[in-house]
């Protein structure tokens, strides 16, 4: 278990200390490759330039410091504490691809780009078998026996079939992997529409993000810029059919272009790429059929959106943690331990009503009167039957919407 970490602080204002020595270079550069691989973190924490230029990362410390390709400029940590945040928040998260596949433009066009996911569900790690008395991992080993002589078959021995007209059709696995192979991976353009055309019921899982990747195909970044740039200028988004990797099924995307943006300090907020949307199939898209109901009138939707208006924060996902996830890595912790107590989590999700109360409890109670008025009975006017009804607490029915 590693209880202690080395790291060097690397205080300067000099963007190229040995700008004039090629030799001061390499071995600098050598010098700090050697120290990353055994152990030791390399943080820089440069200075404004007495010359007032802007510190330019590229020119020395990005290689020394193993830095991205994109990451030429950094916030200053002299001037605010969010920025080298934010920073640290950059170096935690490593950019690793899902798939570096090429991205065909038609003909003998091609370019490669990585796929990413920006956001992603935080799940619980898988569970490992142990040994019970020597608490070794256990590795799992499937077999196939004969069900007539209860001899261990080998692949060749196995076949696959289906049932056509009464008979058995025997495939070999080859013949099965084949027909389950649709194309090689990668990205193959179809065409364009406006972006007009892209509407949110296509939405049907997350999306992910493409980027140029030089390591696939060489110039694949000017090309992908040429592409992003017209997409930006006409407004388009770019229809492709999507392989993720082989024998996978095909899917359909819409690529959406989103320009680099960056913040007074030249830092990039977001990068330049294409949001790959996925797009629903045929069967996936029906009409519901909805019953006519009574709607609510507009000084029940006026004192609605006063209670919503009322309620609102700033949102931030790192504000709040996975109760469930929260519990489990103290219940591990505990056992690593070996704690008899497991130290309790707040939970973050639970809605604050003495807040809520403060806040909106005048507009809950507007709203609750505007919606359940004095006298209100519950049913139909055609059935004839009615009975009142218990009109509930304010803050129990917007606890519960909240919920």
């Amino acid at each position: 278990m590693k209880l202690a970490s080395k790291r060097v602080f690397l205080f300067t204002n000099n963007d190229d200390p040995h700008e004039t020595s090629l030799q001061l270079q390499r071995q600098t550069k050598t010098k700090a490759k050697d120290m990353v691989e055994t152990g030791i973190e390399l943080e820089l924490l440069h200075l404004p330039p007495s010359s007032g230029a802007r510190f330019n990362v590229g020119t020395f410390f990005q290689d020394v410091l193993g830095m991205a390709d994109d990451l030429t400029t950094l916030p200053d940590p002299s001037e605010r504490l969010e920025e080298l945040l934010t920073r640290v928040r950059s170096k935690d998260h490593k950019k690793r691809a899902l798939q570096r596949i090429p991205f065909r433009l038609g003909g003998n066009v091609e370019l490669g780009i990585g796929v990413y996911t920006l956001v992603r569900e935080t799940k619980k790690p898988p569970f490992i078998r142990l040994d019970g008395k020597t608490n070794e991992e256990v590795k799992t080993q499937t077999k196939y026996l004969c069900e007539d002589t209860g001899s261990e078959l080998m692949p060749t021995d196995i076949k696959y079939y289906q049932e056509f007209g009464g008979e058995k059709a025997i495939f070999e696995k080859e013949e099965v992997d084949s027909m389950k192979k649709f194309d090689e991976p990668g990205l193959l353009l179809l065409g364009f529409k406006p972006k007009s055309r892209l509407k949110e019921h296509h939405y049907v899982k997350p999306a992910n993000f493409i980027y140029p990747d030089e390591s696939v195909i060489t110039g694949s970044t000017k090309l992908f810029t040429a592409l992003l740039t017209r997409c930006l200028a006409r407004d388009v988004v770019a229809i492709c059919r999507y392989i993720p990797r082989a024998n996978s099924p095909p899917s359909f995307i819409a690529l959406v272009p989103q320009a680099e943006e960056k913040d007074d300090q030249d830092v990039q907020i977001n990068p330049p790429g294409f949001h790959a949307i996925f797009l629903p199939f045929a069967e996936d898209l029906r009409k519901l059929k909805i019953e006519s109901s009574s709607k609510a009138t507009d000084v029940q939707v006026d004192k609605a959106k006063e209670v919503v208006r009322r309620l609102m924060f700033s949102y931030n996902p790192e504000s709040f943690e996975n109760p469930s996830l929260q519990k489990h890595y103290r219940n591990l912790e505990a056992i690593a331990l070996e704690q008899e107590n497991v130290e309790e989590s707040e939970d973050l999700t639970i809605p604050d009503h003495d807040q809520m109360e403060r806040r909106a409890g005048k507009a809950m109670s507007d709203f609750m009167s505007a919606v359940y008025p004095e006298g209100y009975t519950s049913g139909s006017a055609k059935t004839g039957s009615k009975r009142k009804v218990q009109v509930p607490e304010a803050s129990d029915v917007i606890t519960h919407k909240c919920d």
